[in-house]
């Protein structure tokens, strides 16, 4: 599976890919406009915060992702076929950004992998809006992050 991480920011992007290149797995994409609900077609799977897929109506579960299959509609919009949402954090959770981004990825990938396990690898391609990794996270972390998760 490859993680393709898309923003609008040319700069942050290349400062990222010079942290990731020796991560075969990621790709980067950079888009005109960061607007979340047209994510950029090629993407099987696109990960969502809870507040932006509550048009699903996913399950506010803590420390749990959830794949949700999107609708004909949807897709016809220019959603992929899956979204990924989560991660609801607990109280007694670490408040700093980067145990939270370091939560939401392990959540998340590993949903996506067991999913993959029960469909044949379905999900080739995961996307994930950069904004929604680097909140108050820097490129050396969110690198730090993905060689952890990834390498």
């Amino acid at each position: 599976m490859r993680i393709r991480l898309i923003d609008s920011n040319e700069e942050r992007l290349a400062e990222l890919g010079r942290a990731v290149a020796d991560l075969p797995s990621i790709e980067l994409q950079r888009v005109q406009q960061a607007v979340y609900i047209r994510p950029p077609s090629g993407i099987d799977m696109i990960f969502m915060t809870l507040p932006a897929a509550e048009r699903w109506n996913p399950d506010f579960k803590s420390r749990q992702a959830q794949i949700i299959a999107t609708s004909a509609d949807d897709q016809q919009k220019g959603f992929p076929p899956l979204i990924v949402t989560g991660v609801n954090l607990t109280a007694e959770d670490p408040k700093d950004p980067v145990s939270q981004a370091r939560i939401v990825l392990e959540s998340v990938l590993g949903a996506v992998r067991r999913y993959n396990d029960r469909n044949s690898g379905v999900v080739k391609v995961l996307g994930f809006w950069l904004m929604d990794l680097t909140r108050g996270v820097t490129t050396d972390q969110l690198s730090d992050l993905l060689h952890k998760q990834l390498g």
